[in-house]
């Protein structure tokens, strides 16, 4: 991992994401294929050594949105422009400090986003791999200890092309890994690797954000309090989630996210957006991660002009094509 500690200063970023398979299944060992994408969160911290206060300031593309000051080694909150944020943030940064065997941080941090904070391509997750970049960190330790998430937006961060992920949930291999264990009754080890999934028909391929946020950390807490999940669920999506990165064209791409929506659909008790907002629409619709906001992942095979003039009608201006938002295996 880089060395962050060197120097009392340091420049660091960390990319976006989607989930293109896998959704809550993730949390239960089943692997999902993830999307790293190219806006992401750059930080920039410089040490004033003016005693022991740290100075923030959140940027969302260019203007302000944030800002704080915390002291001592609990980052205690001085003042915010935002008591929440701050509080959120306070928790990131004191949970970080404990991890590190180094001193604590402080002086001047900027954090500037590229996407807008509405889009849920992962602040949350750019902003955790950050800090842990700035505390010389492993940037999973930190997740687990702040989120109930299963990680795979962290690994996202910090990959240049799409990883395969999934979570081991084995005690013994928790604690060689990462020392004594955050809660006792939860050990995941995230197992990941970076793929090559780059289709051909990747221009058939748009990402749209729906205009509506969700909040990740309560759909999973729902799903995790209400579903029932059986041991052939998790083994096919994670076939599902394998078969999809060698699909030769659209429409066997398209049978494996109609056969993943059906699982997924079965579980939650709702019905997918193909049957639903969808209904009708040309070509195939996907959700993304939690379902009911955020990003969709249309399958379009028609004239382009024809697609942003139907998803206008649907009050969605905000459309990607496939190339133009992901991080590819070259890392561009």
């Amino acid at each position: 991992m880089q060395d962050t500690r060197q120097n009392s200063s340091g420049s660091f970023r960390s990319w976006g994401k989607l989930l293109l398979t896998g959704e809550y299944l993730i949390m239960k060992g089943a692997e999902g294929l993830a999307l790293p994408v190219k806006p992401g969160q750059e930080l920039s911290w410089i040490s004033t050594g003016q005693g022991p206060f740290l100075e923030w300031v959140t940027r969302v593309k260019g203007e302000e949105w944030f800002n704080a000051v915390f002291r001592g080694h609990n980052y205690i909150i001085v003042s915010s422009s935002d008591q929440e944020k701050a509080e959120f943030l306070r928790k990131i940064l004191a949970s970080a400090a404990e991890i590190s065997a180094s001193p604590p941080v402080y002086g001047k941090v900027v954090s500037s986003v590229n996407f807008d904070m509405e889009w849920g391509l992962g602040s949350s997750s750019s902003l955790i791999s950050n800090v842990a970049f700035m505390f010389g960190i492993n940037p999973f330790t930190l997740h687990f200890k702040v989120s109930k998430g299963s990680g795979y937006d962290v690994a996202c961060s910090r990959s240049n092309s799409p990883v395969l992920y999934r979570l081991n949930y084995k005690t013994d291999i928790y604690k060689s890994a990462y020392g004594s264990p955050i809660n006792p009754e939860y050990f995941p080890i995230p197992v990941y690797q970076e793929v090559d999934f780059n289709p051909h028909f990747k221009n058939k391929l748009f990402f749209a954000w729906s205009g509506r946020k969700q909040n990740s950390a309560t759909s999973v807490e729902k799903f995790n309090n209400q579903s029932t999940i059986k041991d052939g669920d998790i083994l096919k999506i994670s076939s599902i989630s394998r078969e999809i990165l060698s699909t030769p064209d659209t429409g066997s791409f398209i049978r494996l996210l109609r056969e993943h929506d059906e699982i997924i659909s079965g579980i939650l008790g709702e019905e997918p957006l193909s049957l639903s907002g969808f209904r009708g629409f040309p070509g195939y619709v996907k959700s993304l991660g939690a379902w009911g906001g955020d990003f969709v992942l249309i399958v379009w095979e028609d004239d382009v002009d024809e697609l942003i003039q139907l998803l206008k009608q649907k009050g969605i201006e905000v459309v990607f094509p496939y190339d133009k938002l992901i991080r590819s295996s070259n890392g561009k």
